[in-house]
């Protein structure tokens, strides 16, 4: 049974990630029937403290994405997902899934810096964390994030449900 859920979990981040890409957005309806799935799926399986640990599970998905949320870093919907997948899995494993999708959107955020042809964006970020970690922090804060003036300055769009969904797979692949 806890394998049909585990199917389950990876076709509704999947279904999540595609219309994030397609989209920008994670709908309401995909987190929220997926929230209340995990829920009465962990009830039906495990009685009262299955309810519990989904209950947890969701309320720390949404925990571990909220302050990124709150200062912009990610949307709603990022959040909302992650708690969904909590409440099907339990709070170890959406930890270790927070982790490696944090892993995951660092790489896409790179590969995206790349593939806009931001490599002065991308260069002056790795010698302010080259600086960063020789002089143990004492310099090349100011060269890692990128100049505001610049007038010619895009926003690079990372769908980070798609680090979410690649979390969840690694997750699953080493084991958790």
């Amino acid at each position: 049974m806890e394998t049909c859920l585990d199917i389950v979990v990876i076709i509704i981040v999947g279904i999540a990630s595609l219309m994030d890409l397609k989209t920008r957005r994670i709908p309401n309806w995909l987190t929220f029937s997926a929230a209340a799935s995990g829920l009465i799926a962990c009830y039906q399986l495990l009685g009262w403290p299955g309810l519990y640990f989904g209950a947890k599970g969701l309320v720390m998905g949404i925990l571990v994405f909220l302050i990124p949320f709150l200062f912009g870093g990610m949307g709603g919907g990022d959040v909302k997902l992650m708690g969904a997948i909590g409440a099907f899995k339990g709070v170890h494993f959406i930890l270790i899934t927070a982790i490696l999708a944090a892993v995951w959107g660092g790489i896409l955020a790179l590969a995206a810096l790349f593939w806009k042809r931001k490599r002065a964006v991308l260069k002056r970020f790795l010698l302010g964390l080259k600086l960063y970690f020789l002089t143990s922090g004492q310099a090349g804060k100011d060269l890692l994030l990128p100049e505001n003036n610049s007038v010619n300055r895009q926003n690079i769009y990372i769908p980070y449900g798609l680090a979410i969904f690649l979390g969840l797979i690694s997750s699953y692949l080493i084991g958790w």
